[in-house]
């Protein structure tokens, strides 16, 4: 199977090395390196450099990078990288660096039950639990005593903190040390859109997903209920008033017997952190789909001056404030004396040029719905320089907390267990960002 496995810093620095067979240059993570800074951008990291193939997932800046001088499935080796990261995650909560380097020795021990001579054994989250006995250490939170010791003091809480799901699974599982059972359900929707110079939506799509993470004690069973009204493009159903999807996968611990009469998923899950359903939607229902519209400005000025400007509208109900809301554009790359211009009387608002990239970055800290903002870019064109074709495009990242253009919604969770004493916590919540958001010039 494969030769090495190695999980590298952002900087390049190796922070776990296994060296199954010896067949393969010690150096391969500086070979690696150097030959992913010669690729192009964007390009994915499987490559073959002297005989050796090099496969690699990216996941959190961290570089989970497996070797092998045999013909192994490239997919085959993605998905194996893919699941350490995973399980990597589960046992110890936060995937960085720094969590890996407090966790060094519960890492190794992983990756030595995960992957027997170079050959993959078992990457469930669940079975490794029988076989793994290292505890975790950790990421300090930064809270202060006094704000753990009002946490603990309320009883019953609505609410819980997006951080709570960063927490190593051995710890929030172990009943000795007073944990709580604890499930989370997150619906995501990832909005790829692109505009043209209008503001007009050229094409639409939004690829999302159901998502779990549990830290129940035993194998109890899960009911979660969708929307009554839910129907499968592909299955020929739909209508007025329906929600409507294209296609949708599930997790294999799905049992669908109940879902196309009563949109009801069975379920015992697995320990740890895993995708229950995929969906997709390929086209734009309604306007309401559009979270933000986005309208260029472009005016001439007087002589060589040209202004390029961007208006963003919130379309969204004004209850869900939009966070890390984010736009970028480029102007000609030679032109001179750019500056920017915040509309009057902005708050909570920050914008950048950049000089050396020619781009202007614009951040916005909180978002209201319904709510309208611009930015303005001043510049001096370069001679021989074509504005037209050079200003642009327009890019723009978001979430939305609680807001989900889908329309995709857990009803209820119920957990059949036959004790009646057996009552975790169900934290259910959705989010809505941008994957691709562009608008043409």
């Amino acid at each position: 199977m494969i030769s090495q496995l190695f999980i590298l810093a952002p900087n390049g620095h190796t922070i776990v090395n296994k060296d199954y067979r010896g067949d393969v240059p010690k150096d391969s993570p500086e070979i690696f390196l150097r030959k992913l800074v010669e690729k192009s951008e964007g390009e994915a990291p499987i490559f073959n450099v002297d005989g050796v193939n090099y496969m690699c997932v990216r996941k959190n800046g961290l570089f989970f990078l497996a070797t092998t001088l045999h013909n192994v499935p490239p997919a085959f080796v993605i998905e194996l990288l893919t699941q350490l990261t995973k399980v990597c995650k589960d046992y110890i909560g936060v995937l960085s660096e720094e969590s890996l380097r407090k966790n060094f020795t519960l890492i190794y021990e992983l990756v030595d039950e995960i992957l027997d001579f170079g050959y993959p054994q078992s990457a469930s989250t669940a079975e490794l639990k029988a076989f793994v006995f290292n505890e975790p250490a950790p990421v300090s939170s930064g809270a202060t005593a006094t704000a753990r010791m009002m946490t603990s003091l309320k009883a019953a809480p609505k609410t819980m903190s997006s951080k709570a799901v960063h927490k190593p699974i051995a710890l929030r599982s172990d009943d000795r040390r007073g944990e709580k059972n604890e499930i989370f359900v997150d619906v995501i929707d990832r909005i790829s859109a692109v505009f043209n110079s209008s503001g007009q939506v050229r094409t639409f799509s939004i690829d999302g997903s159901i998502q779990m993470k549990s830290y129940l004690s035993g194998s109890p069973e899960l009911h979660l209920a969708l929307n009554d009204e839910l129907a499968i493009a592909s299955a020929g159903k739909g209508g007025y008033g329906m929600v409507e999807l294209d296609n949708v996968n599930f997790h294999e611990c799905v049992q669908l017997d109940k879902f196309e009469s009563e949109r009801m998923l069975v379920l015992e899950p697995p320990h740890g952190e895993f995708v229950l359903m995929n969906f997709h939607i390929g086209s734009l229902r309604h306007d309401g789909q559009i979270p933000f519209r986005l309208t260029p400005i472009k005016r001439g000025v007087p002589g060589l001056k040209r202004e390029l400007g961007l208006q963003v509208e919130g379309a969204f109900p004004d209850k869900f404030p939009g966070a890390n809301v984010k736009g970028q554009f480029p102007v000609p790359k030679l032109s001179t004396g750019a500056s920017v211009e915040l509309e009057p009387g902005a708050k909570g608002q920050t914008s950048e040029y950049d000089d050396s990239t020619k781009t202007v970055t614009w951040v916005i800290r909180k978002f209201v719905g319904t709510a309208s903002h611009s930015i303005s870019c001043k510049f001096v064109v370069g001679a021989g320089s074509n504005p037209r074709k050079e200003m642009g495009p327009i890019s723009m990242t978001f979430e939305i907390p609680m807001y989900n253009v889908s329309r995709l919604q857990v009803q209820h969770l119920k957990i059949v267990e036959r004790n009646k004493s057996y009552n975790p916590h169900r934290w259910v919540r959705c989010l809505t960002h941008a994957d691709s958001y562009v608008c043409r010039i």
